[in-house]
């Protein structure tokens, strides 16, 4: 025994029409026109735009280097620690030799 399928409803209209987002369905709505919407593109300066992005890369770079610098300094600093630490402290007490058997 097959189980009836429903038949697909035909596409509704009218009010039940599914909705288009940005696609006026009311006629009270006007149109819009491409060109307004190419003009008001066009305003966007896009120089502008790669101006501001270069600007705030190179601040950001600047930063980066102020951030290395101070590493490098760092790494000099532990580096001539660590040689201080190796090298005998010429104040430091000295071995004697004493004659043997005396």
């Amino acid at each position: 025994m097959t189980d009836p399928t429903p038949e697909p409803s035909p596409e509704p209209e009218g009010q039940n029409a599914p909705q288009i987002p940005g696609v006026p369905t009311d006629p009270s709505v006007p149109a819009v026109d491409p060109q307004e919407i190419l003009k008001a593109i066009s305003g966007i300066n896009l120089d502008t735009i790669d101006a501001d992005i270069e600007s705030a890369f190179g601040a950001k770079m600047a930063e980066l280097d102020k951030m290395l610098e101070g590493l490098d300094d760092l790494v000099n600093k532990i580096e001539a620690d660590i040689q201080n630490l190796d090298q005998p402290k010429p104040d430091g007490p000295q071995e004697t030799s004493y004659p043997r058997g005396v």
